[in-house]
């Protein structure tokens, strides 16, 4: 039984935003929703619930777990908050616009899940995000990397690490090994820890072709700068046309970077295994230093409107508001809170008025308040002087 001692606690992962965060939040989100506006992404507000079967339209077994289930209580079908709003927008996507050109989506609200994302991860996150539909090529992949870097610039970081991998690389390595279901599971998860003793026992225990498990041995080492891309090239050969394909985009992509943005420091990690199940091609991340986690995700993930019944290509990233205003070292000016005095002269009223209507804040007192300017948290008072109401600042 909850205490009245402890009604005022959250459940864990779960947050609350107070003044003055709560109006920087959202001097963020509006900044960034007008920097999305600005490169021609249309603005797109999703329920928090939908029926499950249109929410995990995308086969993600992480996106499954982070899922809220519940029972409509109007048509008993099985319902989802949403954890995540690229299926969603899949579905605006394929169902309800029916483009036929590349569509630009962005989008800022709030999503819930079962878990945290890692140690630091908020179950509440307030995701930022855009997508872009309708185009398969590498100008797209570019543009929503270069406006990923722009939001977090926008937020105040400049410091960022941006990870870049593929994810046809360990998918087609794997397929190539033809391994049973159970061993593909195993190795699997061994890749994603980078666990090489694992590796190196499930391999001799599946005794795949003695080039593709050598091949498997080295994947989690080739990581690092763009020389890892040269490493690998030559480590392949021609073992496989995907696989020399997947590291000729991400050369081509480091390589486009690089030129617009000169300063941005690349990593690559081709055993990076994050949305494997959701990703079709390129993925990046953006790190920054002392967090041990991705303060931006994104990928290609082409055909996800295929459960709508169209399927198009399609790329995008997203980011938690919420840490973006936490690691940003933007400045956010202090506004000016002007305090008025409780009574009913009418000259005030139009002072207040004006002032209101010129987009200040003006607290006015209430009859019988004994708190003054600074008790209410205000840095200008309006005082009579010689029969006129001004502004005075008291710092």
């Amino acid at each position: 039984m909850t205490t009245k001692a402890k009604r005022w606690l959250l459940p864990d992962g779960v947050d609350e935003i107070l003044p003055p965060r709560a109006w920087q939040l959202e001097t963020l989100r509006r900044d960034i929703l007008q920097l999305y506006n600005s490169w021609g992404y249309d603005l797109i507000k999703t329920p928090l619930i939908e029926f499950l079967d249109s929410l995990l339209v995308a086969p993600s077994h992480e996106l499954q777990l982070s899922t809220f289930k519940m029972v409509d209580q109007l048509s008993g079908r099985s319902m989802g908050i949403r954890a995540d709003i690229s299926s969603q927008a899949a579905r605006i996507d394929a169902h309800v616009l029916q483009q036929n050109i590349p569509a630009r989506y962005c989008y800022a609200d709030s999503v819930l899940k079962t878990l945290p994302q890692g140690p630091l991860g908020s179950r509440s996150p307030q995701l930022v995000g855009a997508e872009l539909y309708g185009h398969s090529g590498m100008d797209s992949d570019f543009e929503v990397i270069s406006l990923m870097l722009h939001t977090l610039e926008t937020a105040g970081i400049n410091n960022a690490l941006l990870a870049l991998g593929h994810s046809r690389i360990v998918r087609t390595i794997l397929e190539m090994a033809q391994l049973e279901c159970d061993i593909h599971e195993r190795l699997f998860t061994a890749l994603q820890n980078k666990a090489t003793a694992d590796i190196n026992l499930i391999l001799a225990e599946a005794a795949p072709d003695p080039s593709l498990a050598e091949l498997l041995r080295k994947l989690p080492a080739l990581h690092g700068d763009s020389s890892i891309l040269d490493t690998a090239l030559q480590m392949f050969g021609s073992a496989n046309e995907q696989l020399t394909a997947a590291l000729k985009e991400l050369q081509a992509i480091a390589a486009a970077i690089a030129s617009r943005f000169p300063d941005q420091t690349l990593y690559f990690d081709l055993c990076e295994l994050r949305g494997y199940d959701y990703h079709t091609g390129l993925i990046f991340s953006a790190y920054v230093p002392d967090h041990g986690e991705a303060i931006a995700n994104g990928g290609r993930y082409d055909a996800i409107g295929e459960a709508f019944g169209r399927s198009r290509a399609a790329t995008g990233f997203d980011a938690d508001l919420k840490t973006l205003l936490k690691l940003g070292k933007r400045e956010y000016p202090l506004s000016r809170k002007i305090f008025a005095p409780a009574t009913d002269d009418p000259a005030l009223g139009e002072k207040i008025s004006a002032l209101r209507a010129a987009g200040e804040c003006v607290v006015q007192a209430l009859k019988g308040q004994c708190e003054g300017a600074v008790e209410m948290g205000c840095n200008h008072q309006l005082v009579q002087e010689a029969g006129t109401w001004v502004l005075q600042d008291i710092g």
